[in-house]
């Protein structure tokens, strides 16, 4: 990150202008409620959905289309755009998804498809569409019963500006650098000052928290000075009138981690106040922390956020689901994360992959390892977020388990095009990736129609019955909502396993341990298998069990019966 801090910047103002209705300055913008427009309310519950997570630029153009640079480069602009996803919301909807997230959509520079180095906060790149196009795709969107979650980066701005002498390392915390004096190429006008941006240089080491608190992102996306009060007004104000402009549901705070914790707080109320006012009581706020710390991650609950990424659960299961460590692992990391998040657990953000980080699947794997990791993403307690094309298989050709870096990074090869015509692909991703017939696309659709038919999938605690202590093989947990209780076992081994589970806490308190004789006939009823239900019995003595085979990378769903 060093090498990358010390070369020049990029050109400081670049890419397309903005549309003639994008406001230059917040004067020209109004946050007033638009007393003939109905909003689409919010959720009760955001542990009810299944979010799924697109790239824009990657997953389906549609005329007219812009492509920057060779399709095939996976850092080029591949024409991906707001019309295309809108024209795929049914593939989406078909699945079982019940909302999308999408990468930012406002203006960025040359170079950056992804979203993430914005340049004017209050327009839609026009490269992805216009700001009608959005409306247009969160109407229809929720015409399908399905909502929006918009990502809004209000850490940092693209390369806007250069520093006056030339460089852009670190220069330590203690005072701001100044800047070129031609100006800062930021809209809306009220942020191009130098006192809205931290200006302490770029940040070449992430374990050092004054850089990482304070630092320009690699190579050069600008750090807005969010422990600034005047700054923090500015962006409250961006925040609420996307939600005024669009009808999203919700918003995701990008490098939450980095941003000031004050700003945080007065942002999440702010926003879900206003939001409130038009009709959306329940607006999701999700920050993205991609720290491991769990205890870190849930500390932002207290800022009012009322969901957060559980990168720690995911960092710690990879390794189980991947059969490179025992089943055990699951437990001791749900575990950790119980005890850090409490009653929050429910409402984390789960994922097996997503754009940040290396795809699930890996090249030459077996196929059933993502079988199996797809049941735990949508049946295990938190929020479910399915990161497109996972859906259909897409691999990656990285071995690599430890969190991603330099020498194997995640992106762009976690980023396939996703729509027929796309260049940018493996050969898991080329040709039709819309293909509702395929075996995980029926698989994952199964998983989500399984929870939306039980609560206790959905709303429920979760307990761990069992789990394969030195090796891969048998994990299985009990999730339970009022009277409701489900069973739900893993075989993460690429063998057939047959185990002998404790099924006490399903029955309880019908059949407390050591009770004899049973008053009734217990069975586990399979909710996914056709076949006899499985008999539950009584060790002498001891608690009720039930004798349960699967095959390599197995999953089943049984719901207790009398």
């Amino acid at each position: 990150m060093t090498a990358a801090a010390d070369q020049p910047s990029r050109p400081r103002v670049d890419g397309p202008a903005a549309e003639a209705e994008a406001p230059e300055s917040l004067a020209e913008a109004s946050l007033t409620k638009c007393d003939e427009r109905q909003y689409y309310p919010s959720p009760k519950d955001w542990r009810e959905v299944v979010l799924y997570s697109i790239v824009v630029d990657r997953f389906q153009a549609w005329s007219p289309a812009t492509v920057e640079g060779d399709p095939v480069d996976g850092c080029s602009r591949h024409g991906g755009n707001l019309r295309g996803l809108s024209k795929r919301l049914d593939y989406i909807r078909d699945l079982g998804g019940t909302a999308i997230h999408l990468t930012p959509v406002a203006l960025n520079g040359h170079g950056s498809y992804h979203g993430y180095a914005p340049r004017h906060l209050m327009a839609v790149d026009p490269r992805l569409g216009t700001m009608e196009d959005l409306r247009q795709l969160v109407s229809k969107a929720h015409e399908r019963g399905i909502r929006v979650v918009l990502d809004l980066v209000l850490n940092h701005a693209g390369p806007v500006f250069e520093y006056a002498d030339g460089s852009n390392l670190w220069r330590g915390a203690e005072e701001a650098a100044d800047v070129l004096d031609d100006g800062i190429g930021i809209r809306p006008l009220e942020l191009a000052a130098p006192q809205h941006f931290s200006r302490r240089g770029v940040i070449n080491d992430w374990n050092d928290t004054e850089q990482e608190t304070l630092g320009d992102f690699p190579p050069d996306y600008r750090r807005l000075a969010t422990e600034n009060p005047d700054t923090q007004h500015l962006l409250r104000f961006i925040a609420c009138w996307w939600v005024r402009e669009t009808d999203i549901d919700g918003i995701r705070l990008d490098a939450v981690r980095h941003m000031d914790r004050t700003f945080v707080a007065t942002l999440c109320e702010t926003v879900r106040r206003y939001a409130g006012n038009l009709g959306k009581d329940n607006f999701l706020v999700i920050g993205e922390h991609a720290g491991d710390d769990d205890t870190m991650i849930s500390s932002c609950f207290t800022l009012g956020l009322n969901a957060v990424y559980n990168y720690g659960e995911y960092r710690r299961q990879s390794w189980a689901l991947h059969g490179q460590a025992s089943a055990r692992e699951l437990e001791e990391s749900f575990d950790t994360a119980s005890k850090a998040f409490g009653r929050d657990h429910g409402f984390t953000i789960r994922f097996i992959d997503n754009h940040d980080v290396y795809r699930f699947l890996r090249d030459g794997e077996p196929a059933g390892r993502l079988r199996v990791a797809l049941a735990h993403l949508i049946l295990s307690i938190g929020i479910p977020m399915l990161y497109y094309g996972t859906e259909q298989g897409f691999r990656q050709s990285t071995q690599r388990l430890a969190p991603e870096n330099l020498r194997d990074p995640a992106d762009p090869e976690n980023r396939q095009d996703m729509f027929p015509e796309g260049r940018f692909t493996s050969p898991s991703s080329e040709g039709d990736s819309f293909d509702g017939s395929s075996p995980f696309f029926r698989w994952t659709r199964r998983l989500i129609e399984l929870r939306g038919r039980h609560r206790a999938l959905r709303l429920g605690e979760q307990e761990v019955l069992f789990s394969e202590r030195h090796r891969p093989g048998i994990y299985a947990f009990m999730r339970h909502y009022g009277g409701e209780r489900v069973l739900v076992v893993l075989n993460t081994d690429s063998r057939p396993v047959s185990r002998r589970l404790p099924v006490d806490a399903l029955f309880e308190p019908q059949a407390p341990i050591g009770r004899e004789p049973l008053p009734w006939h217990p069975v586990l009823l399979d909710l996914l298998l056709p076949g006899p239900a499985v008999t539950v019995q009584r060790v002498r003595r001891g608690p009720l069990v039930a004798d349960i085979t699967l095959p390599a990378f197995g999953v089943d769903v049984f719901l207790p019966s009398a």
